[in-house]
């Protein structure tokens, strides 16, 4: 989590050019409150899910499983799509099989395998989840008009796609 309320601001940045020429105010301004928004909003995601007593690591293998059109998946597809290692998944898969929400299914061609499948009660989780969701992000994202929020996600994609 990065947080921060006491922003540079146009002084500090002029005495900071001195040292380090290369400096572009606008762009660490940018960056410094993009990291306390993204900050901001995990941090209440993580407590609007710890409501419905889930971890947002266990929610999002959930909502992987979920939206699929055929709700079952290979351990290591998940953890690339959520972008965790596999020993993360292994963990995430074995308390979401202790609660009940997903369950393994062994792959009969290959007995080394097997599909993670959500289980009737982790899709009425996420059903419950949702409309709350939905809520909580519509109200995050009200001082944004949509040509707004449009636009900041054009400007996201572009900073998803830039190769550091």
């Amino acid at each position: 989590m990065f947080y921060l309320r006491d922003f540079p601001d146009e002084k500090i940045f002029s005495r900071l050019q001195q040292d380090y020429p290369h400096l572009d105010p606008v762009a660490v301004s940018s960056f410094l409150r993009l990291l306390v928004v993204g900050s901001e909003f995990l941090d209440r995601l993580d407590r609007f899910l710890a409501d419905y007593g889930i971890t947002h690591g266990r929610w999002i293998v959930l909502i992987l499983l979920w939206r699929r059109e055929d709700p079952k998946a290979l351990p290591s597809e998940l953890a690339q799509e959520q972008g965790v290692t596999r020993a993360t998944m292994s963990g995430l898969l074995r308390q979401l099989e202790r609660d009940d929400f997903v369950h393994r299914q062994d792959d009969p061609a290959d007995g080394r395998k097997a599909a993670v499948i959500l289980t009737e009660q982790g899709a009425d989780l996420i059903n419950r989840i949702m409309p709350d969701y939905y809520d909580l992000v519509n109200r995050l994202m009200a001082p944004l008009a949509v040509d707004e929020q449009a636009g900041l996600t054009d400007a996201l994609n572009k900073l998803l796609g830039c190769n550091i």
